[in-house]
C-alpha cells in the first residue's frame, strides 16, 4: 500500500509538472504572438520594388524599382528616373524598424494612429517575385527625452505601423510615417547642378538681345569685360548654383519647346555645365531645364529658381564707394 501511494504521488506530481510546463509553454507563445520581435525580413542587396498605394484608392500606385543606381519611379503608363539616394534610404529604415511595443490590438484603434485602408499609405517591398514586406504608415508621434535609434537624446520620434495579416499596430522608432510618400516628385532627381565653385572660371549668360554677358575669372578676381564685379554678389551666386536642386516640376502639359535663357559654367576639370530657361510672362510661368538632370524640367508659377539661375548684369555691378567726409564746409571747433 505504502510503495502504491508513493507511485500514486509521483504519477500526481508528472501531471501536475506537465500542466505547469504547458502553462508557461502556451503564455510564452502568446506572448510572442502578441509581440512580434521582427516586422518583416529585408536583405537590402535582393530588394528590387516598393509599391505605394496612396490614401486614395482611386490614386494611381507608385512603382519604386530597379537595382544598383538604375531606379525609376513609375505612374501609370509614365516612368522618370528617380534618385538612387532613396531607395537607399528607405531599405535602410525598414532595416532599423524594430518593435518597441504595441499601440493597438485591434480594428477600433486603427483609426486612432492613421493605418485604417482608407487613412494610411500602403507599402509593398519585394525580393524578386518573393514579398519580403506589407505594411501600412501611420501616425507619428513626439515626446520628451529618451534616446533614439541612433542613440542621441532629445526628442523621441515615433512611428506607427500595421503589418498585413495582424490587427495589431506597432510603434517603431524613428521618421518611417515620413519615408513613404504617395507623390511621384518625392523619389524623383531634383538636382540640377553639382560642382566645386572653386573650380569654376567662366560663366556665360546669353540672354534675349544685347544684354548678355560673361563673367570671367582672371588672377583670381572676377570681371566682365574686364572690368572688376562685386565679389560678394559673385561668391553667392556661385554658392547657389553649386548644389542647386528643385522639387518643383514642371507640368507635363506645360513644358516649353524652345528655351530663351541659357548659362554656361566652364571650370577647370570640371564637365560644362548647361541651364537653359524661359519666361512666359504672358501665362506667369517660369521654366528651367539643365544638362546635368536631363530627365527633369522645373518651373510653373514659382519664378524664383528661374530668377536666381538667370540674373542680371546688374546684380554684379560694383557697389559706388561712400562719399568720404572730408570737413569742407563744416564751422571749425572751438577750442
Amino acid at each position: 500500500m505504502k510503495n502504491m501511494k508513493n507511485s500514486t504521488l509521483l504519477i500526481i506530481f508528472g501531471v501536475l509538472a506537465l500542466i505547469v510546463f504547458l502553462f508557461f509553454f502556451y503564455d510564452s507563445k502568446r506572448g510572442e504572438r502578441s509581440f512580434r520581435s521582427e516586422l518583416f525580413t529585408i536583405d537590402s542587396a535582393r530588394v528590387s520594388r516598393f509599391t505605394i498605394y496612396p490614401k486614395n484608392r482611386n490614386g494611381q500606385a507608385l512603382v519604386l524599382s530597379g537595382s544598383g543606381s538604375d531606379w525609376k519611379i513609375s505612374g501609370g503608363s509614365k516612368s522618370w528616373v528617380a534618385d538612387t539616394a532613396i531607395p537607399r534610404r528607405l531599405i535602410s529604415s525598414l532595416l532599423r524598424a524594430k518593435p518597441e511595443g504595441v499601440a493597438g490590438t485591434d480594428k477600433p484603434s486603427w483609426k486612432d494612429f492613421g493605418v485604417t485602408d482608407t487613412s494610411s499609405i500602403r507599402v509593398v517591398v519585394e525580393q524578386g517575385k518573393d514579398v519580403a514586406a506589407d505594411f501600412r504608415v501611420g501616425t507619428i508621434s513626439y515626446s520628451q527625452g529618451g534616446r533614439n535609434s541612433y542613440g542621441r537624446q532629445g526628442i523621441s520620434v515615433k512611428s506607427h505601423l500595421r503589418v498585413a495579416g495582424d490587427e495589431r499596430v506597432y510603434v517603431v522608432d524613428g521618421f518611417l510615417s515620413m519615408a513613404f510618400r504617395d507623390d511621384v516628385a518625392a523619389y524623383r532627381v531634383k538636382q540640377l547642378c553639382r560642382f566645386d565653385r572653386n573650380q569654376v572660371n567662366k560663366l556665360t549668360l546669353i540672354y534675349p538681345g544685347d544684354s548678355s554677358f560673361v563673367l570671367r575669372k582672371q588672377e583670381n578676381k572676377w570681371v566682365i569685360n574686364g572690368k572688376p564685379v562685386d565679389s560678394v554678389a559673385t561668391a553667392n551666386y556661385l554658392n547657389s548654383l553649386a548644389y542647386l536642386s528643385n522639387s518643383e516640376f514642371a507640368d507635363e502639359n506645360e513644358i516649353p519647346v524652345t528655351y530663351s535663357h541659357t548659362l554656361r559654367i566652364e571650370g577647370t576639370n570640371i564637365p560644362a555645365i548647361e541651364l537653359q530657361g524661359t519666361a512666359n510672362e504672358a501665362s506667369r510661368k517660369y521654366f528651367v531645364k539643365s544638362n546635368m538632370n536631363s530627365s527633369a524640367v522645373f518651373g510653373g508659377a514659382n519664378s524664383s529658381l528661374f530668377r536666381m539661375v538667370f540674373p542680371s548684369k546688374e546684380k554684379f555691378r560694383n557697389p559706388k564707394p561712400k562719399a568720404q567726409n572730408t570737413g569742407k564746409g563744416k564751422p571749425a571747433k572751438k577750442k
